[in-house]
């Protein structure tokens, strides 16, 4: 990470999987009284897309929209085929897999080394990060099944090493931390039988993101950050599964989750 450069550009490239950890990421963000106009994140994001369908976008030069997600930065292009979009001055680009394939490790080639490979060679910053995010596991109907799969993802994130990823970002390993904890709901802080709860669920990934990213340029941790998040009529409506909103009581745990996640990578 760029530390001590005191600004940030991130891509995010990725899916519904990415979007969990982005929508609650700019309200930390600005709690965290950091210099919004020296930051910018953006997204690419498919619904269902892997890292073949990146790659294969990539290689056949499709024209892809990035939006801004959060800080005041704004990219001079943000519609084009997507090797255009690389190439501009990113600190950090993001991918990973789809959650259905986050098991299995023969889904990463020949993808993952193609788009590292792109990143490199297209973006200006030969400095650049290139990060996979980890997903979180299924429930499963139980804390022992989450744990199997957790486990196995956690080894197919560690593999992407091999492939030229300088970091990952362990939001399934957060995740997995606020579940042995009384944040967990009956099923697995999902809303759904894939996607994280409305509330705590997202909370803790974007904590995450924001511990990976944010923390270690700007030199501020998550771990006291004041924001907090009600849940709204659209999410409730929205959720198959129960709700937990994050508040003045259980924040400090969800972030304490976060940067337990970051401690256990960085060990």
């Amino acid at each position: 990470m760029p530390v001590g450069k005191c600004a940030l550009k991130v891509l995010a490239i990725g899916n519904s999987f990415t979007d969990d950890p982005i929508a609650y990421f700019d309200a930390i963000v600005r709690a965290s009284g950091i210099d919004r106009s020296s930051l910018c994140l953006y997204t690419a994001v498919k619904g269902g897309a892997s890292l073949e369908y990146w790659a294969t976008t990539c290689h056949d030069g499709d024209e892809v929209t990035i939006t801004r997600r959060s800080g005041l930065v704004t990219m001079p292009i943000i519609q084009a085929p997507i090797k255009e979009l690389l190439a501009q001055d990113w600190d950090v680009v993001t991918v990973q897999q789809l959650s259905n394939l986050a098991q299995d490790s023969t889904s990463l080639s020949p993808y993952l080394p193609y788009l590292v490979n792109e990143i490199r060679e297209l973006c200006p910053n030969k400095d650049v990060v290139i990060a996979f995010q980890q997903v979180w596991s299924y429930w499963g109907g139980h804390l022992q099944t989450s744990i199997y799969n957790w486990q196995n993802i956690s080894e197919v994130a560690k593999s992407t090493i091999d492939y030229g990823i300088d970091m990952i970002i362990p939001t399934g390993t957060a995740i997995q931390n606020a579940r042995a904890t009384t944040l967990n709901t009956p099923h697995g802080l999902l809303r759904d039988d894939k996607h994280l709860a409305f509330g705590v669920g997202r909370y803790v990934a974007a904590c995450t993101w924001f511990e990976a990213l944010i923390a270690p340029v700007y030199g501020v941790s998550v771990v006291g950050n004041t924001a907090t998040h009600d849940i709204t009529e659209t999410e409730q409506a929205n959720s198959k599964y129960e709700t937990a909103p994050v508040t003045d009581d259980n924040r400090t745990l969800c972030q304490q989750c976060a940067a337990a996640a970051i401690a256990l990578r960085e060990d």
